[in-house]
């Protein structure tokens, strides 16, 4: 299986997506005050940051090569399900699939991923702009389906987390590759320093 290297935006925009979307969603309990509260504009924000890094995550996989790219992604084919099956029946033997980046099981757990974001990212936003029009229909309608994805993401958290303590326990720590920053931030400093 090829190693990957990744550069130092897609660390930042992993890191930030994990950051802003786990305390938009923590904080999502607060926004059920009045549309000018402390909690609903904390709650607004961190969701339009989310909203901002899911869309430079989708930039970024449109125009680029590196591991980000969507170009050889195809999380909705035949053949992205079987390589999946084939990953859950590895699962289920007591071993850990081993893929390339975003095939198999773990390239559907990403899609899905990048599905609630942007789900909740899009409503979220719809919901700020209709802002103090809360009585009306679309508004309550947008607000459910906001909150059906609410319901998701403690799922896809399971997911992610758990695949990554799972390499962990079987020794093989992938997420040293996504939060590397040591190294560079050292290298960053050297060189500012020899100026």
């Amino acid at each position: 299986m090829k190693k990957y290297e990744y550069p130092i935006y897609a660390k930042l925009i992993h890191l930030g997506l994990a950051v802003f979307g786990i305390t938009a969603y923590l904080t999502s309990e607060f926004a059920d005050d009045d549309v000018i509260s402390i909690g609903y504009l904390l709650h607004s924000y961190l969701g339009l940051s989310v909203a901002a890094i899911i869309t430079l995550r989708f930039l970024v996989g449109i125009a680029t090569q590196g591991p980000l790219s969507f170009k050889s992604w195809s999380p909705f084919s035949i053949k992205q399900w079987r390589l999946a099956l084939d990953d859950f029946r590895t699962l289920l033997s007591l071993k850990v699939p081993e893929r390339e980046i975003h095939q198999g099981l773990s390239g559907i757990t990403q899609a899905f991923g990048l599905l609630i974001f942007t789900w909740m990212s899009l409503t979220g936003i719809a919901l700020f702009m209709l802002g103090s029009n809360t009585e009306s229909n679309v508004f309550e309608f947008i607000e459910e389906v906001h909150e059906i994805g609410e319901t998701l993401i403690p799922l896809y958290l399971f997911l992610h987390v758990g695949a990554v303590a799972l390499h962990m326990l079987c020794g093989k720590p992938i997420w040293k590759e996504m939060f590397k920053f040591k190294k560079i931030i050292v290298v960053k400093i050297r060189g500012f320093c020899d100026v």
